[in-house]
């Protein structure tokens, strides 16, 4: 055995496992609290106050600035898509290149004018811009003089991201001036031309205006920006950080440091990022003021843990040993003992919480066993309405083909539309289907019940494309058309009228309306319960009960069903549930 493990079992041995006796350690060594207590002030008052004040502020101005500077770039890049070939301008330049014809090639010429013209006055942001071709060294529709010795090659870049090129802060290629300014470089595909450039620069001293963004001169604090690779493309400290230098910071505790600098930064998306740097003697500028207070603290502390210990050991000890034994009787299924109390005011509370949750355990384990014996009595009924639906689909083909052979038309339509039906309903795809789905089986089942009715009735269907896809509980449509027929009443001319349509973007509203001579409020309250043995007989053996029955069970209180009548007026069943979208083939997670 090492020394170490030897040392750690001494230690063990020493150290009790009881609560009661680690206790009375504790109390022994209460002298090292009043420095314990001093350490803990000094950390939560001084440095949380540090961070808080420097650190925020720091991050808010650095934030504001990058902000600015992506902001800047992203509208010069827009103005650049204009100008691209795939824009309007661009596409202009590319006739006006190929155009052999003089004529036809000044009026181009004027509309690409008129053009800049009118993207230079409403872009206060946007200083030079023009066409560049790189390979002929050629220069095209520039708004100011370009300086003769223009090269892309010596902006200092920032990032370049699907052909456009940002470049940090430079002087300006316009000619006789020596403002610093932002730029994007937009390469451009053209038929029959290499190396073709929009480029564009950023307004009269819009720089100096983001560049006071956030700004305080008082904190002794210097701005960076650097591209991708960490080299510096723009440093208000070139003696520490020269332009093309590449940045490298190490860790000092919670921060970064570089050459004597604390180091803040935040990255653009567009790959490059704003640095701050913050000198140290700036940053540690603020003196803790508390030691004036440590001697009191020391005496404090000490008389607290000499004339408390005998009160801690009773108010703790004590009702912890007694709310173990209470935990107990819970583990054991005891739910009716009466717990313990005590005269301190927490600990009664946590008891009281604690009763409150006993009893809550309590009535869902008896609820549990409840929805148990309701869903093995659920299961037992669905198995007496089984049937084997292979014999019933198998008899149903064979009376379609002896329909079909002895020409029987009316009998196979009823034979494919029943068998489809029955498919559909006792098919294994689930509790759910699409409403297209469900708008099929409905066709299939209103084509019986127009063979079978000795009146005129019609059905309409609306619903919308983009709601084909949506979940609905299997076989709900039906019944409640069935109902309308069934209750209806119609003396002539009947009609249904079925309607799928959205409610905002995440419901749905599916409408089941008729114009039969409608029911009293009896009626409807006598359909919205259990149905007889001798009620289930009558068509499709369910009803509307079984629908709502769903709609509680599924959805659980985010579904809505309501059913409407008056006599003389018809009936209107209205179902309000969320939108909830099948996987189309070929889709995953």
């Amino acid at each position: 055995m090492s020394i170490k493990n030897r040392i750690k079992v001494s230690m063990s041995g020493l150290w009790p496992k009881t609560l009661k006796n680690r206790l009375f350690i504790i109390l022994g060594f209460n002298v090292l609290i009043p420095l314990l207590l001093v350490i803990f002030i000094s950390y939560k008052s001084v440095y949380p106050l540090l961070d808080q004040r420097i650190r925020t502020g720091i991050q808010n101005n650095l934030n504001l600035y990058q902000m600015s500077l992506e902001n800047t770039l992203a509208n010069i890049n827009n103005v650049s898509q204009i100008l691209a070939y795939d824009g309007r301008i661009g596409k202009k330049l590319s006739q006006f290149l190929s155009e052999k014809d003089l004529y036809k090639k000044t009026q181009i010429n004027n509309d690409i004018q008129q053009d800049l013209t009118i993207i230079s006055s409403t872009n206060p942001t946007l200083g030079l811009f023009f066409y560049y071709f790189e390979d002929q060294k050629k220069i095209l529709y520039q708004n100011y003089t370009v300086n003769p010795d223009f090269s892309l090659v010596k902006l200092p870049r920032l990032v370049e991201l699907n052909g456009i090129t940002y470049y940090g802060p430079h002087l300006t290629n316009r000619q006789y001036s020596d403002v610093q300014v932002l730029s994007v470089a937009r390469k451009i595909v053209m038929p029959d031309q290499n190396n073709v450039y929009v480029y564009l620069e950023t307004g009269y001293k819009l720089w100096d205006k983001i560049n006071q963004t956030g700004h305080e001169d008082s904190m002794n604090e210097y701005r960076l920006i650097v591209d991708q690779e960490n080299r510096v493309t723009f440093s208000e400290n070139t003696a520490d950080f020269p332009i093309g230098s590449i940045l490298r910071d190490s860790s000092a505790g919670k921060l970064k440091e570089a050459r004597g600098y604390y180091v803040f930064e935040t990255a653009s998306n567009q790959g490059w990022k704003a640095v701050y740097l913050i000198s140290k003697a700036a940053y540690h500028k603020e003196v803790i003021r508390w030691i004036e207070q440590l001697v009191v603290i020391l005496i404090i502390s000490i008389l607290l843990c000499s004339l408390f210990a005998l009160a801690i050991w009773r108010m703790v000890y004590v009702p912890l040993r007694k709310v173990n034994q209470d935990m107990r009787l819970v583990e054991n299924s005891d739910f009716d003992t009466p717990l313990s109390r005590f005269s301190i005011v927490e600990f009664d509370t946590m008891m009281r919480h604690f009763d409150t949750m006993r009893d809550r355990v309590k009535e869902l384990l008896e609820e549990n066993a409840l929805k148990e014996q309701r869903r093995a009595d659920f299961e037992v009924e669905k198995l007496l309405y089984q049937i084997n639906p292979h014999f019933i689909h198998n008899t149903l083909d064979t009376i379609q083909w002896l329909a079909r052979l002895k020409g029987q038309e009316d009998i196979d339509t009823v034979a494919t539309s029943l068998n489809k039906l029955l498919y559909y309903n006792l098919g294994k795809k689930g509790p759910q289907s699409t409403i297209a789905e469900e708008l099929e089986a409905l066709k299939d089942y209103l084509t019986l019940q127009k063979i079978r009715y000795d009146f005129e009735f019609s059905v309409t269907i609306e619903v919308g494309e983009e709601l084909q896809n949506c979940l609905v509980p299997r076989f709900i449509l039906q019944p409640l058309v069935e109902n309308s027929l069934y209750h209806g009443n119609f003396d002539k001319n009947g009609l249904i009228e079925v309607t799928v349509e959205p409610d905002g973007g995440a419901f749905m509203i599916i409408r089941i309306r008729d114009n039969g001579r409608g029911m009293t409020q009896e009626t409807i309250a006598r359909l919205l319960e259990k149905q007889s043995e001798e009620q289930n007989r009558i068509g499709l053996g369910i009803g509307v009960y079984y629908v709502k029955r769903v709609f509680d069970s599924q959805y659980d209180g985010q579904a809505a069903f309501d059913m409407t009548s008056a006599i003389g007026e018809g009936t209107c069943i209205t179902l309000r549930l969320p939108r909830m979208y099948a996987m189309k083939k070929g889709e995953s997670l």
